[in-house]
């Protein structure tokens, strides 16, 4: 079944962006690290999405949905927006303003929960 190939494409896109989350720690690259924990957040999400039969085409309706059908609607915990949300603005400032840094143990926290999130969303996207 396509769809089921599609949820597996987007989970090893997600695994992939979280370990290149951790080589970018580990190189300093903290910049790097905050936009590749959120590719791994939107990857894995975006599995969800495709499970449940959404379609989307923008990264900001992705988090719409995000919140609008699955924090409020009880299928994901508030941690989880807030996480997504902290990810989503940061990975914005990131790639489009100056002078924005991070520090390693913000990063460090960040990529731990990343792989919680992961986590959830794959046992979502596999029907757990």
């Amino acid at each position: 079944m396509i769809e089921r190939e599609i949820v597996v494409y987007w989970l090893e896109k997600a695994e992939q962006d979280l370990a290149s989350a951790k080589e970018n720690l580990s190189a300093g690259r903290l910049q790097n690290s905050v936009r590749d924990a959120y590719f791994a957040c939107f990857h894995s999400f975006s599995a969800v999405l495709i499970k449940a039969g959404r379609t989307f085409r923008k990264h900001s309706e992705v988090r719409s949905i995000l919140h609008r059908d699955y924090v409020k609607g009880k299928k994901l915990a508030v941690e989880w927006g807030k996480h997504y949300d902290w990810l989503f603005d940061n990975r914005q400032k990131e790639d489009y303003r100056p002078l924005v840094d991070f520090d390693i143990e913000q990063v460090r926290d960040i990529i731990e929960k990343s792989e919680g999130f992961l986590r959830v969303m794959k046992n979502m996207s596999e029907g757990g």
